[in-house]
């Protein structure tokens, strides 16, 4: 490690990653590790080593700190000594918005108040300045009010729809047959962003505070249209792949209103992330979506959006 990076390092003190665990979260913490920042705290309710998530992160150095954002008296030990913190989620990820969101993020806001921490980045949501009208994504804007309400030093990075998403079951199988099936307009940008890159960007932006406290950026490190996405999977997987738009009214159909609410806002909207810029901006730090087939061995069947976070890279 140069001396640079050991000073940046002292200079930043200890780290706390919340909602980190699950998921693909352990991508993010990858992200923070490639940026040369060790000094890393995770919480999780429990700590279990039979999680691969867990384990992953305890054999990569990170410590790991039982607390629940339910139980404000479980959050004093875990924050005690953190001097800034990166919160990825105060919730599972889902399509309807989780009242408890709000609720955590409130006793997060007042743990960090309580340890003086010196910088709060939050994974927010592209579009949350924007009157989107999907609730998820309005609930984000809730916490980012709560965030800044409390007086702390935030940066938000309001993520656009991560690349991850396309490995889900609802998405991957159908494309590695030769079909990409989406709601939106063949010829409509769609800003996607690696989950690993919100720990890269995280950690270079609690690296340099004075630059970044106080932004909102919107985040994405590729924008590529379904018909490029398309053509994108064709020359990973080696054989052709066709982009079939799906109407948007079968997400009513079928009952999940806020995923159909999403897809108009996709449709009409959407995320405005400037990735020239962001590149300029975080030079080797933005993931394109070619590039994440690549790292992620998507053609390979036998991996699957679980085994995402714990296999990859």
């Amino acid at each position: 490690m140069s001396h640079s990076c050991e000073s940046a390092e002292s200079k930043i003190g200890k780290i706390l990653l919340i909602g980190v665990t699950g998921g693909t979260g352990g991508n993010v913490v990858k992200g923070f590790l490639e940026q040369g920042v060790t000094n890393l705290r995770a919480i999780t309710r429990t700590i279990d080593m039979n999680r691969p998530s867990l384990s992953k992160m305890n054999d990569a150095g990170v410590e790991l700190v039982e607390a629940n954002l339910d139980d404000e008296n479980s959050l004093a030990a875990a924050f005690a000594g953190i001097s800034a913190i990166y919160c990825h989620a105060t919730s599972a990820d889902s399509a309807k918005p989780d009242p408890l969101e709000v609720e955590r993020a409130k006793r997060v806001a007042q743990a960090a108040k309580g340890a003086n921490i010196k910088h709060l980045v939050y994974n927010s949501a592209g579009g949350v300045d924007r009157n989107s009208g999907v609730s998820h994504i309005e609930q984000k804007y809730k916490v980012e009010q709560i965030l800044k309400e409390a007086g702390l030093p935030t940066t938000m990075l309001r993520a656009c729809l991560f690349m991850e998403e396309l490995w889900k079951k609802y998405t991957r199988p159908s494309i590695l047959k030769g079909v990409f099936r989406f709601s939106v307009q063949p010829d409509k940008p769609l800003h996607l962003i690696a989950n690993k890159d919100m720990g890269r960007i995280a950690a270079y932006i609690i690296k340099h505070p004075s630059k970044y406290i106080g932004q909102d950026i919107e985040l994405a490190g590729d924008v590529l249209t379904p018909k490029q996405l398309a053509e994108a999977f064709s020359q990973t997987q080696g054989i052709p792949v066709v982009y079939k738009e799906t109407p948007a009214w079968i997400f009513l159909l079928l009952g999940r209103k806020e995923l159909f609410n999403l897809i108009q806002w996709y449709r009409t909207k959407g995320y405005q992330a400037d990735v020239q810029h962001l590149r300029e901006e975080f030079p080797g730090l933005l993931t394109t979506f070619s590039e994440f087939l690549e790292e992620t061995n998507w053609a390979n069947k036998e991996l699957t959006y679980e085994s995402l976070g714990v296999t990859s890279g």
